[in-house]
Protein backbone atom coordinates (compact mmCIF):
# COMPACT_ATOMS: atom_id res chain seq x y z
CA UNK A 1 0.00 0.00 0.00
CA UNK A 2 1.27 3.41 -1.22
CA UNK A 3 1.98 6.59 1.51
CA UNK A 4 1.97 8.58 -1.21
CA UNK A 5 -1.28 10.30 -2.08
CA UNK A 6 -1.74 12.72 -5.13
CA UNK A 7 -3.03 16.08 -4.34
CA UNK A 8 -6.61 16.80 -5.15
CA UNK A 9 -7.22 18.45 -8.69
CA UNK A 10 -8.66 21.26 -7.12
CA UNK A 11 -5.33 22.29 -4.78
CA UNK A 12 -4.14 25.48 -4.90
CA UNK A 13 -0.93 23.90 -5.62
CA UNK A 14 -1.63 21.91 -8.68
CA UNK A 15 -3.74 24.89 -9.99
CA UNK A 16 -0.39 26.90 -9.53
CA UNK A 17 1.67 23.96 -11.45
CA UNK A 18 -0.59 23.82 -14.20
CA UNK A 19 -0.96 27.73 -14.59
CA UNK A 20 2.94 28.14 -14.61
CA UNK A 21 3.21 25.33 -17.05
CA UNK A 22 0.91 26.64 -19.79
CA UNK A 23 2.35 29.84 -19.13
CA UNK A 24 6.34 29.46 -18.94
CA UNK A 25 6.96 29.55 -22.84
CA UNK A 26 5.14 33.21 -22.74
CA UNK A 27 6.77 34.07 -19.86
CA UNK A 28 10.08 33.49 -20.95
CA UNK A 29 9.50 34.99 -24.54
CA UNK A 30 8.22 38.31 -22.79
CA UNK A 31 11.44 38.34 -20.63
CA UNK A 32 13.70 37.16 -23.84
CA UNK A 33 12.13 40.41 -25.75
CA UNK A 34 12.79 42.91 -23.01
CA UNK A 35 16.31 41.77 -22.76
CA UNK A 36 16.61 41.75 -26.17
CA UNK A 37 15.17 45.17 -27.34
CA UNK A 38 16.57 46.48 -23.74
CA UNK A 39 20.12 45.45 -25.22
CA UNK A 40 19.62 47.28 -28.57
CA UNK A 41 18.51 50.71 -27.07
CA UNK A 42 21.90 50.23 -24.53
CA UNK A 43 24.18 49.63 -27.84
CA UNK A 44 22.45 51.96 -30.26
CA UNK A 45 22.23 55.04 -27.38
CA UNK A 46 18.95 56.34 -28.55
CA UNK A 47 15.37 55.47 -27.91
CA UNK A 48 14.19 53.48 -31.33
CA UNK A 49 12.30 55.41 -32.97
CA UNK A 50 9.07 53.88 -35.49
CA UNK A 51 11.42 52.76 -38.11
CA UNK A 52 13.97 51.07 -35.67
CA UNK A 53 10.64 49.34 -34.08
CA UNK A 54 9.88 48.45 -37.22
CA UNK A 55 12.84 46.91 -38.04
CA UNK A 56 12.79 44.98 -34.57
CA UNK A 57 9.11 44.00 -35.29
CA UNK A 58 10.44 42.43 -38.48
CA UNK A 59 13.71 40.86 -37.54
CA UNK A 60 11.26 38.79 -34.80
CA UNK A 61 8.81 37.57 -37.70
CA UNK A 62 11.72 36.75 -39.83
CA UNK A 63 12.84 34.64 -37.18
CA UNK A 64 9.69 32.83 -36.22
CA UNK A 65 9.12 32.36 -40.04
CA UNK A 66 12.55 30.70 -40.24
CA UNK A 67 11.93 28.59 -37.83
CA UNK A 68 8.26 27.36 -38.79
CA UNK A 69 9.60 26.71 -42.32
CA UNK A 70 12.72 24.33 -40.91
CA UNK A 71 9.81 22.38 -39.36
CA UNK A 72 7.40 22.42 -42.27
CA UNK A 73 5.12 24.20 -40.42
CA UNK A 74 4.34 26.58 -43.52
CA UNK A 75 3.21 23.85 -45.47
CA UNK A 76 1.33 21.53 -43.68
CA UNK A 77 -1.45 21.67 -40.20
CA UNK A 78 0.57 21.19 -36.88
CA UNK A 79 -1.66 19.56 -34.36
CA UNK A 80 0.21 20.64 -31.07
CA UNK A 81 0.23 18.33 -28.19
CA UNK A 82 0.70 19.64 -25.06
CA UNK A 83 4.09 20.58 -23.49
CA UNK A 84 5.64 18.41 -20.56
CA UNK A 85 8.07 20.66 -18.20
CA UNK A 86 9.85 20.12 -15.49
CA UNK A 87 10.37 22.97 -12.82
CA UNK A 88 14.00 24.36 -14.37
CA UNK A 89 12.72 24.10 -17.69
CA UNK A 90 10.04 27.03 -16.46
CA UNK A 91 12.81 28.95 -15.39
CA UNK A 92 14.13 29.49 -19.10
CA UNK A 93 18.13 29.67 -17.96
CA UNK A 94 19.18 28.13 -20.78
CA UNK A 95 17.00 29.81 -23.31
CA UNK A 96 17.20 33.36 -22.06
CA UNK A 97 20.89 33.16 -21.42
CA UNK A 98 21.29 32.45 -25.35
CA UNK A 99 18.82 34.92 -26.07
CA UNK A 100 21.12 37.69 -24.07
CA UNK A 101 24.43 36.40 -25.67
CA UNK A 102 22.90 36.55 -28.99
CA UNK A 103 21.17 40.17 -28.88
CA UNK A 104 24.10 41.06 -27.18
CA UNK A 105 26.28 40.46 -30.18
CA UNK A 106 23.76 41.55 -32.17
CA UNK A 107 23.69 44.77 -30.36
CA UNK A 108 27.01 45.34 -30.38
CA UNK A 109 28.78 44.26 -33.22
CA UNK A 110 25.95 44.74 -36.07
CA UNK A 111 25.52 48.64 -36.97
CA UNK A 112 22.61 50.85 -36.79
CA UNK A 113 20.08 50.10 -38.22
CA UNK A 114 20.66 47.02 -39.45
CA UNK A 115 21.00 45.75 -35.71
CA UNK A 116 17.28 46.50 -35.06
CA UNK A 117 16.66 43.18 -37.56
CA UNK A 118 19.15 41.41 -36.04
CA UNK A 119 18.06 41.89 -32.76
CA UNK A 120 14.70 40.78 -33.31
CA UNK A 121 15.59 37.80 -35.18
CA UNK A 122 18.21 36.93 -32.66
CA UNK A 123 15.17 37.12 -29.87
CA UNK A 124 13.12 34.65 -31.77
CA UNK A 125 15.70 32.42 -33.22
CA UNK A 126 17.89 32.51 -29.99
CA UNK A 127 14.50 31.77 -27.51
CA UNK A 128 12.37 29.13 -30.02
CA UNK A 129 15.88 27.24 -30.76
CA UNK A 130 16.88 27.00 -27.55
CA UNK A 131 13.57 26.53 -25.35
CA UNK A 132 13.00 23.26 -27.95
CA UNK A 133 16.32 22.07 -27.56
CA UNK A 134 15.80 22.30 -23.34
CA UNK A 135 12.49 20.50 -23.78
CA UNK A 136 14.01 17.66 -26.09
CA UNK A 137 16.69 17.45 -24.21
CA UNK A 138 15.04 16.50 -20.73
CA UNK A 139 11.99 14.62 -22.76
CA UNK A 140 14.90 12.08 -23.81
CA UNK A 141 16.57 12.36 -20.44
CA UNK A 142 13.32 11.25 -18.87
CA UNK A 143 12.36 8.68 -20.94
CA UNK A 144 16.28 6.95 -20.50
CA UNK A 145 15.16 6.80 -16.39
CA UNK A 146 11.98 5.67 -17.52
CA UNK A 147 13.34 2.88 -19.41
CA UNK A 148 11.92 4.07 -22.79
CA UNK A 149 13.76 5.02 -25.80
Amino acid sequence: MSTHADPPEDDYGTGLRALLVQMAPPYGFTLATFTSGGLAVHFQGHSPGPWDILLFLLGAFSGYAIMAAATTGLRMRVHPRPIPLNSWQMVHVIPLGTVFLLALASAYFVAYPVAWFTNGAALTLGYLAALAWVLRYLRRKDDAMLGGT
